[in-house]
């Protein structure tokens, strides 16, 4: 059985960041009522709809997948759904590559027969090694 789940570093880090900008947003909030300055107005009106617009991704986009004996399945707890799927019902995968200064972004895609398109990332989710491997040794038929 392969469980992949997001990564703890990746979710301090994303942690972090929405910590300094919640605590921005929230301090040009409070220092607001002593007098009106425009950097002031300029916190609020970036650090609120980013630190929203962030935490709201983060989360919806939160998923973990088990694979099991070619069954497949995809949970995202903050969407309370579940997706699931067989191996015969995978119509391709792909696994793409893209370099950056820091190094290379891998990430495993799945075209399944329904249209639906479901992706985990090395850098993001545990067990992307093994899941790559059942993939290769499973599916290599299908890969793209």
């Amino acid at each position: 059985m392969i469980q992949s789940r997001p990564k703890i570093s990746t979710l301090f880090s994303i942690g972090v960041f929405l910590l300094i900008a919640y605590a921005v947003f929230f301090y040009s909030m409070y220092s607001i009522s002593d007098d009106y300055e425009t950097w002031k107005l300029v916190l609020i009106f970036t650090s609120g709809p980013i630190a929203i617009a962030v935490t709201l991704k983060t989360l919806w986009g939160l998923k973990q997948i088990d694979i099991t004996k070619e069954r497949f399945s995809i949970k995202y707890p903050f969407r309370f759904s579940t997706y699931q799927f067989i191996g015969k019902d995978i119509e391709s995968w792909e696994l793409d590559k893209i370099k950056t200064y820091g190094g290379e972004y891998e990430e495993l895609i799945w075209y399944t027969k329904a249209g639906k398109k479901y992706s985990i990332s090395k850098q993001e989710h545990t067990d992307y090694d093994k899941t790559l491997n059942y993939m290769l040794k499973k599916f290599k038929r299908l890969k793209q």
